[in-house]
């Protein structure tokens, strides 16, 4: 995955950050007609088919084994769920939040799909794929990973939802950064999403043990990678030619 050509690149994806922010608070007008998980829903639909027709050319076209990272980021991310929430969990009382209810699991099946399909995709071309390749441009790689966390998890407002988006944005920023795949991004995301409906918030259910998780993940993820430097050199070596 290549850096954005030039510094300008942070505008439009600044622009497309604040674009998407504005169809997603549809939802507050939506939901008293359409039911909320209905609202959620065609707000994601919007905001990935404008991120999605927005996407840079050689973005779009670079896919690789794209479909095979996906699925070992997904696995990954749902074998390291249970390392997740215990972090988040001591953070957050470090911080001085107050521990409060979990959230109660999501039936509708309108929002399972938005929750599970839509937002991984979404959220990593917007906030990995776009504007933190157009952020490291300007500022450098960790300022830039910094500042595209930040910005994804402000739209989640309750605070530990900020708590626990903006540390696992870090955790894709790296991803992205080192992986150079938005594919192992979407799966990662994808799976911790579906380990949270699945294994409950704590987990309670079909969860692996904290340190076998992290494991896991790491051998999982180390494939991924592989695969994405593979595919990464052979487009260089086929450039070259």
């Amino acid at each position: 995955m290549s850096a954005p050509s030039s510094r300008t690149e942070i505008l439009p994806a600044l622009l497309l950050v604040f674009t998407a922010w504005s169809l997603l608070a549809t939802q507050a007008l939506l939901a008293p007609r359409l039911g909320h998980g209905a609202a959620v829903l065609l707000s994601f639909a919007a905001v990935t088919a404008l991120v999605v027709a927005t996407r840079r050319r050689e973005a779009a076209r670079a896919r690789g084994h794209a479909a095979g990272r996906l699925a070992l980021a997904a696995l990954a991310g749902f074998a390291s769920y249970s390392v997740w929430i215990p972090l988040i969990g001591a953070l957050g009382i470090g911080l001085g939040l107050r521990p409060v209810s979990p959230p109660p699991r999501p039936e509708d099946p309108l929002l399972l799909v938005a929750v599970l399909a839509l937002a991984p995709v979404f959220e990593e071309l917007l906030y990995r794929e776009r504007l933190l390749l157009a952020l490291r441009a300007r500022v450098g790689a960790s300022a830039a990973v910094a500042i595209s966390s930040l910005l994804f998890a402000l739209p989640h407002l309750d605070a530990w939802a900020v708590l626990a988006t903006s540390l696992v944005g870090l955790a894709l920023g790296a991803l992205m950064l080192s992986g150079g795949s938005v594919a192992l991004c979407i799966g990662l995301h994808a799976g911790l999403n579906l380990a949270a409906v699945v294994c409950g918030i704590p987990p309670t259910r079909l969860a692996l043990p904290a340190p076998l998780g992290l494991l896991a993940a790491a051998g999982i993820l180390a494939l991924g990678m592989r695969s994405a430097r593979r595919d990464r050199s052979g487009a260089i070596a086929a450039g070259g030619h």
